[in-house]
């Protein structure tokens, strides 16, 4: 049995009555639907319409981003010249997906383009100087960067040297100062106007073709209403989904469309991938990406080649898509088997030294696999609730990636030990790294210091939050349906969570492969409703029979019955004074 998973603290959200009762009063809401739409910050009827019905009418005029003039210009330049066109992409889903957006618009415009997809083990992240040089060498007079090169100041230059134009669609955090290229798009670009900064790569890259096709439309070079693009949107979903951005405003609108794509005639190297994850047939979901679909196609970029991701994107011709599917698929039984050889022998080691006893865990090992480490990362973090530094050491080099939690920058806190590494890059709450183990011990002291000293205590209590307080027999068929129009869900809009206080559970049994989650079945004043905790079972607060309890749960609506059913989310004792009003230590 694995060890007891300890309670969050239930954080519950207090949103002011009066917007409540405004949105619910306005547009016919649920009192518990309008509660979930203040607390996303929707206060008016005219954004909580927009957000309940998201359409690419909705969507941003390319030209508020910075820059898209002057790399539309440049591009159509090329065009007009037929000039070689190389698209450097990055090696994780967004990259890829970024990349065949970009290689399937131009090539639908008539123009030959080249592909380049960089080898993790080989180039690390970013854009690599020999790779341009090797890419330049071949006839590339503009290279279009995507999902990277946003901190590439040398290698911008060396493309510069030698007679080639870059273009950077990127949406990471830029330095002060930008790389000397042709044209930067990236939303995060410090005098960037537009509204929205949270774009995926794949979400520039598709502003900059529609900019683009309306642009060689203007130039003659392409007929007025050439080139859908709509069938590119089910790219656009995966890769945004897969990049856990903010699941609002361009990327609701985009991940709405794109899903409905995805259900409705993707591509073809998509239904092959569907078939493989065993989705198929199945409505797909944020969720249905972001669990199946796209760890299939970052598990090559992790492990081996991922021009076999690129090559699946791409793919005309369906024995190719089931060729490259299959590949995927096999490649992500590896990478999950090298993830828990790696996540076992980093939890060893967190043991051995007695246990998470510091402000962060950082872990190092010989012969760990640098593709999985991120993910270990990530892990950790869920298991210690705490930052977490994992890296691989090998050749006299340690090589990682470091998760965090909300309270303490990560990215930042790199930055203040810049002289003891070689590289370092991230954000808040992911960054990576690489330094000399000959400084690993120093920098790892200095590193728990700093931590220890700075991130205060309450950020590592792990928590629950909980959007309102509500009587269990108001979960019905009608709300989960109203709910589920807020879908889809992700990083800035989560499914929506609720609590009610002393539930009586009539039922309560271990079930799955290794007996860990837990099914339910609760009494409300209208009826019994059934529910699923999933890893329940390990959990020190799990009920049984009989017991009453507090309860927080999201809800939806049963497969098979058609019945509102309880994704539980935690479970308590009940209390005499019920939940109240905010917070439960």
């Amino acid at each position: 049995m694995p060890a007891l998973v300890p309670a969050p603290r239930w954080d519950i959200a207090l949103p002011d009555p009066g917007h409540v009762s405004r949105l619910s009063g306005s547009l016919g809401l649920r009192t518990p639907t309008a509660i979930v739409l203040v607390n996303r910050g929707l206060l008016e009827s005219l954004d909580v319409a927009a957000f309940l019905d998201p359409r690419l009418a909705h969507l941003a005029d390319p030209a508020s981003l910075k820059d898209m003039d002057r790399a539309v210009a440049r591009a159509v330049v090329a065009l007009r010249n037929h000039d070689p066109i190389c698209i450097y992409g990055d090696f994780d889903a967004d990259g890829m997906t970024s990349t065949a957006l970009l290689a399937e618009f131009l090539e639908a415009a008539g123009y030959a383009v080249t592909t380049f997809v960089p080898d993790r083990m080989r180039d690390g992240y970013g854009v690599h100087a020999e790779r341009l040089r090797e890419i330049i060498a071949r006839g590339a007079r503009l290279i279009l960067t995507v999902d990277c090169g946003i901190r590439s100041h040398a290698e911008v230059a060396v493309a510069n040297s030698l007679g080639a134009d870059v273009i950077i669609l990127d949406h990471h955090d830029p330095d002060d100062a930008l790389p000397d290229a042709a044209a930067i798009v990236n939303p995060h670009r410090h005098d960037c106007p537009s509204a929205f900064k949270g774009l995926a790569a794949v979400g520039v890259s598709f502003y900059f073709v529609g900019a683009l096709r309306r642009a060689l439309i203007d130039a003659g070079l392409l007929a007025e209403g050439a080139i859908d693009l709509r069938p590119l949107l089910d790219l656009v979903a995966v890769g945004t989904i897969a990049d856990v951005v903010p699941l609002l405003r361009d990327n609701r609108v985009f991940a709405t469309a794109g899903l409905k794509r995805l259900n409705e005639g993707p591509r073809l190297g998509l239904v092959a991938l569907k078939a493989v994850a065993e989705v198929d047939g199945k409505t797909v979901t944020a969720g249905t990406v972001g669990f199946h679909l796209a760890p299939r196609l970052n598990s090559v970029g992790r492990l081996s080649d991922s021009r076999v991701s690129l090559d699946l994107l791409l793919a005309r011709d369906p024995e190719q898509a089931k060729r490259c599917a299959d590949l995927l698929d096999r490649e992500n039984d590896t990478r999950r088997e090298v993830l828990r050889l790696v996540l076992d022998d980093a939890r060893a080691k967190v043991d051995a030294a007695g246990g998470a006893t510091r402000k962060v865990v950082i872990v190092a090992g010989e012969g760990w696999h640098p593709g999985v480490v991120g993910i270990v990362a990530s892990k950790l973090v869920e298991l210690y609730h705490r930052p977490a530094m994992v890296l691989a050491i090998e050749d006299g080099v340690a090589k990682g990636s470091c998760r965090s939690v909300r309270g303490f920058d990560i990215g930042a806190a790199l930055a203040r030990f810049a002289g003891m590494l070689d590289r370092f890059g991230g954000h808040p709450m992911a960054a990576g790294l690489a330094l000399s183990t000959a400084r690993l011990p120093e920098f790892v002291a200095a590193f728990l210091a700093h931590a220890d000293a700075v991130i205060p205590d309450d950020a590592l209590a792990p928590r629950l939050a909980i959007d309102a307080m509500i009587e269990a027999g108001e979960t019905d068929r009608d709300l989960a349906r109203e709910l589920a129009r807020l879908a889809p869900f992700g990083m800035g809009n989560p499914e929506p969570v609720f609590a009610s206080a002393g539930v009586l559970v009539t039922d309560a049994r271990a079930v799955g492969r290794d007996r860990t989650h837990l099914k339910m079945t609760f009494a409300t004043d209208r009826g019994p409703v059934g529910g699923i905790w999933f890893g329940g079972a390990t959990s020190d607060t799990a009920p049984t029979s009989g017991d009453r309890v507090d309860v927080a749960y999201a809800v939806d609506l049963n497969d098979r019955s058609g019945e509102a059913q309880w994704k539980v989310r935690g479970c308590r004792p009940a209390t005499a004074a019920g939940l109240g009003n905010g917070g439960i230590p």
